[in-house]
């Protein structure tokens, strides 16, 4: 066990113990806590006898809910149903209730015990059990609404399990069934791609809809053909299909596609949301693929169908071609909605001033340089602002923050980290933030300071949008170890706090889907490499989920990035985050690039949006460390090409790069 998480566990069983004072003494907790251990060897064991004896001692006990679910979770063949029941009501708020819910109904359905099934059947995620509701009330003749409910789960554009099949059946010979609902769910399996359900529904049509269904089939299997010279008559079905031939025309011919679409304008009266949504879709995928036309179809979408997608395509269009006019243009106004509102007033302002208008683009900065934010923090860089950092520590609410500590599935947090149980806490911990507002939410996350475990104050806060508590949000960890390495190898503070901070929110057992491990989330095999490096022998794996073999290995590999592209922060960051080779193929052929026109354009989207928040946050990490807040233009240095010639020497020596 670490260094950092001893004096964590320490300080959890003492806040423990005072919250639990009302109720059991110190030795009393102790005593559980044993007590617990040992009904869970019993039960391990098959001792049921002791497992029973223990386990009745433990009611009040927090964890008692994990004693009795590992008890009936494998018994659920032969237990009663009412000591189910009586579980699921008396623990309503426990993560794994509904979890035995499920299996339990899973059972009562292989068995038949259709009656009980519907009687403590609740809203399933699960559409086998939802198949499996329909057919407990067939067999038990509860029809009332059934066919309503059939049809809800028969409109869908998969395939549903053969559960659903009986009642899909009553559905199918009753008067409900008739050409609009299967041409319904034709639409929705030919829009999911499933054309395999659609054509097998089709046999169930006739009529018009059978021959629509045929011309659907056709322009799927050949767009081209299929949306050149169309004799359909005009209406919603036609339109729909026509533009579905479009879309999928526009994967395999851009040209054609724009084409065989204006053709079709000119001759049926498609509606303004179906032209935007289809000029939409062709433009997009014009600008993925850099298409020449590219400009020119992004400039036809109407702005009231403008949304992220639309706009980060527009944005490195005009950036790639440097078409500063354009970009100013697609700018233009207020932006569409408040999740892009910042990067799109620092574009429109760059737009501006490339194109002339420096006052008027000064006035644009400003509008944002306040804000702490990436976008506002290069904003207050183009007027020579300094940064706000808007500090605003959370209120004290004791008696609030006393009720949240005594909600059960915090409580059960609290003790499993206190035995050790960092996994099951984390579960319970955001289980128990689904039952919280917002505001409830900010009260727990200084609660957990109060704990010490601070992944959980970041995680916390963030689902809270509660982002102001700059103190809470961004704490010094395991500060000696990583002050060390720092100093070591001559590193940006901020910067590697930053790092820290974004790759693993201070989790020092952290293991990423990837593979990457703790702190700095190190891949495997680069910490083997690294560790040879710097002479830590008898590497193993596990060393990476301890911090004070982490952070050498993960700031030594850390500086090799930070060297090999020659200290530029940004490149650095990229190439930690996305591997140095994918970074060399996101440089310039040739000259050089701004650097916030080159973070934009990096391809992958949890990249580009890594380098930004590791940018963004090493400011403010300066300030926490109460060092001079380095501002991101300190830290922003030029790309140039790795292919140094003198007429790239030059361009980049011509090029204004400096900041107003």
């Amino acid at each position: 066990m670490s260094q950092r998480v001893l004096p964590c566990l320490v300080l959890i069983t003492l806040i423990s113990i005072s919250t639990f004072a009302h109720r059991i003494t110190a030795a009393t907790l102790d005593e559980q806590r044993k007590q617990y251990q040992d009904a869970k060897k019993a039960l391990q064991a098959g001792n049921l006898t002791k497992f029973t004896t223990l386990a009745e001692n433990l009611t009040d006990y927090p964890l008692y809910p994990y004693l009795r679910y590992n008890y009936l979770q494998p018994r659920l063949h032969k237990v009663n149903a009412d000591e189910i029941r009586e579980f699921i009501e008396q623990h309503g708020d426990f993560l794994l209730t509904d979890q035995l819910r499920t299996q339990w109904l899973k059972h009562l359905a292989r068995t038949g015990q259709w009656q009980t099934y519907l009687e403590n059947y609740t809203p399933q995620i699960d559409i086998t059990l939802q198949c499996y509701q329909l057919l407990a009330r067939i067999k038990t003749g509860n029809l009332t609404y059934l066919l309503e409910d059939a049809r809800t789960l028969w409109l869908s554009g998969k395939s549903q399990p053969p559960q659903c099949d009986p009642a899909f059946e009553l559905l199918r010979k009753s008067d409900l069934m008739i050409n609009d609902l299967v041409w319904e769910r034709i639409q929705l399996a030919m829009e999911n791609g499933n054309t395999g359900l659609a054509s097998y529904l089709s046999r169930r049509l006739d009529g018009a809809y059978k021959q629509w269904a045929d011309r659907w089939f056709t322009i799927h299997n050949n767009p081209e053909k299929g949306t050149n010279d169309p004799q359909f008559e005009d209406d919603t079905i036609a339109h729909k299909i026509l533009i579905y031939g479009i879309k999928r025309l526009a994967r395999q011919n851009i040209n054609k596609a724009v084409d065989h679409w204006e053709k079709l304008m000119a001759r049926y009266y498609f509606t303004p949301q179906e032209k935007a949504e289809t000029d939409l879709a062709i433009a997009l995928r014009a600008a993925k693929s850099r298409h020449p036309r590219a400009t020119e179809l992004l400039d036809k979408v109407d702005n009231f169908a403008v949304n992220d997608e639309l706009f980060h395509m527009r944005l490195l269009t005009a950036l790639d071609n440097y078409d500063w006019p354009q970009l100013r243009k697609w700018t233009e106004g207020a932006p569409p909605f408040e999740e892009i509102k910042h990067r799109w007033i620092y574009w429109q302002a760059r737009a501006v001033e490339q194109t002339g208008d420096s006052e008027k683009a000064k006035q644009i900065y400003a509008s944002i340089a306040d804000e702490r934010d990436y976008y506002g923090f290069l904003a207050a860089d183009r007027i020579g602002a300094s940064y706000q950092m808007h500090h605003n520590p959370l209120p004290d609410n004791p008696e609030e923050k006393n009720r949240i500590a005594n909600m059960p599935g915090i409580l059960r947090a609290q003790e499993l980290l206190a035995l050790g149980d960092v996994y099951p806490a984390r579960r319970e911990w955001h289980h128990a933030l689904n039952l919280m507002t917002s505001y409830q939410m900010e009260i727990a996350a200084s609660l957990a300071a109060d704990w010490g475990w601070y992944d959980r104050v970041i995680l916390t806060m963030h689902a809270a949008r509660a982002y102001d508590d700059l103190v809470l949000r961004f704490p010094l960890l395991f500060q000696s170890i990583i002050d060390e390495n720092v100093k070591k190898r001559e590193l940006d503070p901020g910067w590697v706090y930053a790092l820290v901070h974004s790759e693993s929110a201070f989790m020092e057992e952290v293991k990423s889907p990837a593979g990457a491990l703790g702190l700095m989330q190190v891949m495997p095999q680069t910490g083997k490499e690294t560790a040879r490096r710097i002479g830590l022998k008898s590497f193993k794996t596990s060393h990476l989920l301890e911090a004070d073999k982490n952070v050498p290995i993960g700031s030594t590999y850390l500086k090799e990035m930070f060297d090999r592209f020659n200290g530029n922060i940004v490149l650095a960051t990229a190439a930690y985050n996305a591997g140095p080779h994918r970074v060399y193929s996101w440089l310039p052929k040739s000259g050089c690039v701004e650097p916030d026109i080159w973070v934009e354009k990096i391809p992958f989207d949890e990249t580009r949006k890594y380098v930004r928040k590791v940018l963004f946050y090493a400011s403010i990490y300066d300030w926490r460390l109460q060092h001079d807040v380095a501002h991101l233009k300190q830290r922003m240095a030029v790309v140039e090409s790795p292919k140094k010639t003198l007429v790239a020497d030059l361009t980049c020596s011509a090029q204004d790069f400096s900041y107003n």
